[in-house]
């Protein structure tokens, strides 16, 4: 508690840790939703596939960019600290046009999670009468959101 007696505020980044770590893709509360279905094809593809993505993206000044991940697999990546990603993150952008950017940036209407760090979920399709698994993820732990104002459901009540 802070000095007003509100709960301090918790706030996850979307960053690709929190996407690889969340798992609302697996949540019993979009299991059978529609909606969700291709926004969780669609972020399995990144995270297995990332050079996928990149080729995808590619315009003439991002050639470095191709050079850096080409020969990276995912094993690689996760072996990375967290400064030579964000080194590698940094170097990547200086290289990447700003409209590439505004085009690479996920929009939380395409994202089938992380619900804690990008809010209430786009489809309307969920099942709330299902039980939410937050409390078992990892970014739940991490972030200490046992403490946040949103405890569970972020896909129906928003950040913590």
């Amino acid at each position: 508690m802070n000095l007003f007696g509100h709960k301090n505020e918790i706030k996850v980044e979307l960053t690709l840790d929190v996407i690889e770590k969340c798992k609302c893709i697996i949540c019993p509360v979009q299991t059978n939703s529609e909606c969700t279905k291709p926004k969780i094809a669609a972020r399995n593809d990144m995270m297995e596939n990332p050079g996928n993505m990149m080729q995808q993206l590619m315009s003439p000044g991002m050639m470095k960019n191709l050079e850096m991940v080409k020969n990276m697999n995912m094993e690689q990546m996760k072996g990375m600290s967290k400064e030579q990603m964000k080194n590698m993150s940094d170097e990547m952008m200086k290289n990447t046009p700003k409209e590439q950017i505004e085009g690479m940036t996920p929009k939380t209407e395409d994202m089938p999670g992380p619900y804690c760090a990008n809010g209430v979920a786009a489809c309307k399709d969920l099942e709330f009468s299902k039980v939410c698994i937050c409390g078992s993820c990892q970014v739940f732990k991490e972030f200490n959101l046992a403490k946040g104002e949103t405890i569970l459901y972020y896909c129906r009540d928003g950040k913590p």
